[in-house]
């Protein structure tokens, strides 16, 4: 009914499965690359190299500085939660793909408001909603390209 196994199937059976994991493992791997390489591209940092490989001769970026959200707390008044990010390590990232910072300007861009009278005076407690779009001008700097280290690539 059950028969044992050779000592020679049961290391074919093992040299199989061992094989197969490393297989899966070499997948799982690619895939992680894949994903790494897509995530890069679509990053700031990619997406300046690829303009620069294409041998534009300018590239603009935005990215969001500051956000604004409107609170209004009745009878009390009105205020603000403010998140804010710095865009120093982006900037530098760019740069080093061959970019020169040219200009950089900011624009409150409003989503709304939210009013209430004020209690027991005259008038209204007013608070805005928005964010703070950051725009950067870079220009084409050969000396400031660097040969590019692709993470994804190095061994693991």
């Amino acid at each position: 009914m059950f028969q044992r196994k050779s000592p020679e199937q049961v290391a074919e059976e093992a040299a199989r499965k061992e094989r197969q994991q490393r297989e899966a493992e070499a997948r799982r791997r690619e895939e992680q690359r894949a994903r790494t390489r897509q995530a890069f591209y679509a990053s700031p940092q990619g997406q300046a190299r690829l303009a620069f490989q294409r041998g534009d001769y300018v590239f603009q970026y935005s990215i969001d500085v500051m956000s604004q959200e409107a609170i209004i707390v009745p009878m009390v008044g009105s205020t603000t939660l403010k998140k804010t990010s710095d865009p120093v390590a982006i900037l530098n990232a760019v740069c080093r793909e061959g970019w020169e910072l040219v200009n950089g300007s900011f624009v409150f861009v409003e989503e709304g408001q939210q009013s209430r009278d004020k209690f027991a005076a005259s008038g209204q407690n007013i608070a805005t909603k928005g964010r703070t779009v950051a725009y950067y001008l870079f220009k084409r700097c050969e000396s400031h390209h660097h040969a590019p280290e692709d993470s994804w690539e190095v061994a693991s």
